[in-house]
């Protein structure tokens, strides 16, 4: 990892780590730009008395490598389509959607920080060249006014978002919202819940479109997409999990 900054009033530490990982397409993914840690990230929030920040943004969980692999192997889910990632974090299955021909990609998440990390990843990995496919927007899935900004879409990508009883319906509503017209959700999540019932939850609010299901069992993730910090401090047991992919189809919405 190449150090890029050591933080300051507006931009936390920051680092370049390099990609190994071919993706097929004209486009690939040579380095995302990240903070170093999850660490140094949170001690950078408490420095500015921002204490009920969430840091774990600045980590390609297991989730995310696997739903990249997973776009990799079946390209035609994203191709020529409109996707939209919610708490897309630093936005790796994004771009991956990006670089399989994705016909515009818009980023979100409710971290400015992150979005930042992430559009200076498609920066410096010239992604954008050309034409500006990929875009980011400050969202929050429990505000139904910032959903605006998402537009309509044909794909919805979300990866380790279910973990909050409290906000699972909220990311169903937005998941319908920006599906009005149909389209797929494609959510990975440790085959352990981080919280018991919450896929479930998810099932019964999408299922209020007759929502097609499909679970695929992914395993561990592979691949040299990097699933860790480069100091590899960062939750080791949660770097080893197997992954499922729930995949939602709907149809038009019925609201």
């Amino acid at each position: 990892a190449q150090v890029l900054s050591a933080g300051g009033l507006t931009l936390p530490p920051l680092s370049s780590i390099p990609m190994t990982s071919k993706l097929p397409g004209p486009h690939t993914l040579k380095e995302i730009i990240t903070p170093p840690n999850v660490d140094d990230l949170y001690e950078w929030y408490c420095a500015r008395n921002l204490f009920d920040e969430d840091p774990s943004w600045a980590v390609v969980w297991p989730t995310a490598v696997s739903l990249s692999t997973y776009l990799i192997e079946f390209p035609d889910l994203v191709r020529g389509k409109r996707v939209v990632e919610l708490g897309c974090g630093l936005g790796v299955a994004g771009m991956t959607a990006a670089c399989l021909g994705s016909q515009s990609v818009i980023l979100t998440d409710r971290d400015g920080l992150a979005l930042h990390c992430a559009m200076s990843t498609v920066a410096c990995n010239q992604l954008n060249e050309g034409e500006q496919r990929i875009k980011a927007a400050i969202v929050d899935w429990t505000d139904e006014e910032s959903l605006l900004r998402c537009g309509d879409a044909d794909v919805v990508l979300a990866s380790d978002v279910l973990y909050d009883e409290e906000t699972i319906i909220a990311f169903g509503r937005a998941c319908r919202t920006i599906l009005s017209k149909g389209g797929r959700v494609l959510v990975t999540d440790p085959l352990v819940e981080r919280k018991a019932g919450c896929r479930e939850l998810l099932r019964q609010e999408l299922d209020k479109e007759n929502a097609e299901i499909k679970v695929v069992d992914l395993g561990s993730p592979g691949g040299d997409l990097p699933s860790s910090s480069p100091d590899g401090k960062d939750h080791d047991r949660r770097m080893k999990e197997s992954i499922l992919l729930i995949q939602y189809k709907l149809s038009v919405s019925k609201d």
